[in-house]
């Protein structure tokens, strides 16, 4: 990909970031002490009864996932040189975080236990019987299934056929809707996930490359067909979601809906008019994941100086927790990221050079 693509992408990449940002600290304020009676709580509930920007935020994560990862797969080694460069991109950042959460629940009186911690350090702490540290990281274990599905979809040589990939997405979507179904319209009780429909944002993201960029036969069709199915899918859990109140639809179906609808907007968009071209989006998309990690952490260790109160005040708070969340992000980008993408480059430059064959001595 060009040079201009990738900027785009990390562009959009800050977008996401910010997004996410913008919308836990609207929910952190809302929730606040003494936020009903202070003078931003109206627009802070218009906001969320509106559009959910973390959810357009982690769509559009996600499309650009799907966009971009099933292309990194190939080379030699492939899935080999795949798994590697992952690792080193994701876990040890995570692991920082990790720490500092650990740190952060020490410092309340709270310390969560050591199998809780270790199970975190997995990113798949569900696997184990364990909850998250933080919820904000549930999106890192549906990237890694998708890892290992985009990799499955590889061996089978069935990555890139759009019918294929489409046939796939709607087997999670359905995955989430009909178990929902089944109990609200038959009684029967089967276990609800909706990580297949979180699964499926990722497959439409490789549908649109497939369509836009590699103008594949059949992917613009199969993106369209994927992503009215997925609308319709929300459509039919959201009522049992908030009846259930188990945090897939926080306080209505439509803020989900116009966020989910906004991202494959601003994706495709973006793919089509290859934008946003800024210099300053394309810096921050680059520290977007850390970003994505530690805004949380930096936020409550704000709030400890500064704490949310509805009010007008908060706007500070909130300048103040983006400056700081962007400036440590960087620090972890510079010092953690950065060495652990080199270190991934090395690993995987030692597996090839193991494989290639020792040249025999010539005869003297």
């Amino acid at each position: 990909m060009s040079s201009a693509r990738l900027s785009n992408i990390d562009g959009l990449r800050a977008v996401a970031a910010l997004s996410v940002f913008v919308q836990h600290f609207i929910g952190d304020a809302s929730r606040a002490d003494g936020a009903t009676s202070g003078v931003l709580y109206p627009f802070l509930m218009t906001s969320e009864n509106t559009l959910d920007l973390g959810r357009f935020g982690v769509a559009l994560f996600f499309l650009i996932s799907g966009f971009v990862i099933p292309f990194s797969i190939g080379g030699d080694m492939p899935l080999k040189r795949f798994a590697v460069s992952r690792f080193f991109r994701l876990y040890p950042a995570f692991w920082v975080a990790i720490i500092l959460l650990s740190l952060i629940y020490w410092s309340t009186g709270a310390p969560v236990s050591v199998a809780t911690e270790l199970a975190n350090l997995t990113m798949a702490p569900q696997l184990f019987g364990q909850g998250w540290m933080s919820g904000i990281y549930w999106t890192l274990f549906i990237e890694l299934v998708f890892y290992v599905m985009a990799a499955a979809l590889f061996v089978t040589r069935y990555l890139y056929n759009p019918v294929a990939v489409a046939i796939v997405a709607v087997g999670l979507v359905t995955s989430t809707a009909l178990p929902v179904l089944i109990r609200v319209y038959l009684g029967i009780g089967l276990p609800v996930s909706y990580i297949g429909l979180h699964l499926s944002f990722l497959f439409s993201g490789l549908l649109l490359r497939l369509a836009f960029v590699e103008k594949k036969k059949y992917a613009g069709a199969c993106a369209a067909y994927l992503i009215v199915y997925q609308m319709l899918a929300v459509f039919a859990v959201s009522d049992f979601s908030l009846m259930r109140n188990d945090g897939f639809v926080l306080v209505g179906t439509m803020p989900i809906v116009i966020g989910y609808l906004l991202a494959i907007a601003v994706f495709v968009s973006a793919i089509k008019f290859n934008g946003p071209q800024s210099a300053i989006l394309a810096w921050l998309g680059r520290v977007s994941y850390s970003i994505y990690l530690f805004h949380w952490i930096v936020n409550v260790t704000i709030y400890r100086l500064l704490p949310l109160h509805g009010d007008a005040g908060d706007l500070l708070t909130m300048f103040v927790c983006a400056a700081a969340t962007v400036g440590f992000s960087y620090l972890i980008f510079r010092f953690v990221e950065k060495p652990s993408i080199a270190a991934g480059r090395y690993v995987v430059g030692k597996l090839q050079s193991l494989r290639r064959p020792v040249a025999a001595p010539e005869a003297i």
